[in-house]
């Protein structure tokens, strides 16, 4: 997900338009695990230029072509439009930025979209001008390790590194579990600014498992076999750290929030999501 943090991203999470600065170690936004901020509902440019769709037919959703789900929660999508017998219209929200600012997401959701898929719903992490619908799937971070030796986290030796994707909620859970060991027993915790680069250390011996957005390690085994042997590991002796992942609207949109969360429970009971995400042999699970 652009999953900065373990920000409810609002950047593309990465993960994800997933920067929401959350209040802690710095980034991460993976999800981020710090607390965003927002006090006030952005400006963009122009904004008074957008009115009310004319084509009440359709279902305009945006995906984030950063996100390593985007083309699961486009499927998604179709399948919430056609269960409100409206036709889908998809926006592919592109870009080389790998973290964009609030004020981007919010102009995309006023030119381009009814509703934006692919935040973690953090609780309380998401400004006043936006409302969330109920998560579609959860997902976990998880510890990924090369060595087939190490099959759980307890494993590792200490002193050891493990790469963090940084400002997660599994980030700073390790890092608080760390604190309570002594110093001979710790593992070194390096922060990553993003999975990918947390991968991509483990790959290359920086670190010997890499803490993750599971989905990153997916898109990242999809797209280049250099990453096929990589594995996750139990995560004892931590427990593990699952998120909901769902869609944001504008907050005026009530009835469409009200729709669609029904829509997301009919297709998570009829196994529809489940399908989905069978079909795409992605790591998660449609939530209840």
């Amino acid at each position: 997900m652009p999953a900065f943090l373990e920000l409810p991203r609002l950047a593309g999470s990465a993960p994800a338009l997933a920067l929401l600065l959350m209040a802690s170690v710095s980034p991460p936004v993976a999800v981020s695990a710090q607390e965003p901020e927002f006090y006030e509902r952005p400006f963009a440019a122009n904004q008074w230029t957008y009115g009310r769709r004319v084509d009440e037919s359709q279902l305009r959703y945006c995906v984030d072509g950063r996100d390593p789900d985007w083309e699961v929660a486009g499927a998604i999508a179709d399948a919430i439009a056609l269960g409100l017998l409206l036709e889908p219209r998809q926006y592919l929200v592109e870009s080389n930025i790998i973290f964009d600012d609030i004020t981007k997401v919010y102009a995309v959701m006023l030119e381009h979209c009814d509703i934006h898929l692919g935040f973690k719903l953090i609780p309380q992490g998401y400004p006043d001008w936006v409302t969330v619908t109920r998560p579609y799937y959860d997902a976990e971070y998880v510890f990924v390790a090369a060595n087939p030796d190490i099959q759980a986290l307890e494993d590792l030796r200490p002193s050891r590194p493990i790469g963090a994707t940084m400002g997660t909620s599994a980030h700073l859970r390790l890092v608080s579990y760390l604190s309570a060991l002594s110093a001979e027993d710790r593992w070194l915790t390096y922060p990553m600014g993003t999975s990918d680069l947390a991968l991509r250390s483990l790959l290359e011996g920086k670190v010997d498992v890499a803490l993750v957005w599971a989905p990153n390690l997916w898109a990242k085994q999809r797209e280049d076999p250099d990453y096929a042997a990589l594995r996750v590991i139990e995560p004892a002796p931590l427990p593990p750290i699952v998120l909901g992942v769902g869609a944001i609207l504008l907050s005026n949109e009530t009835f469409l929030r009200a729709a669609v969360d029904e829509a997301i429970a009919a297709l998570r009971a009829d196994g529809t999501i489940a399908d989905i995400l069978d079909e795409y042999e992605f790591p998660a699970r449609a939530a209840p």
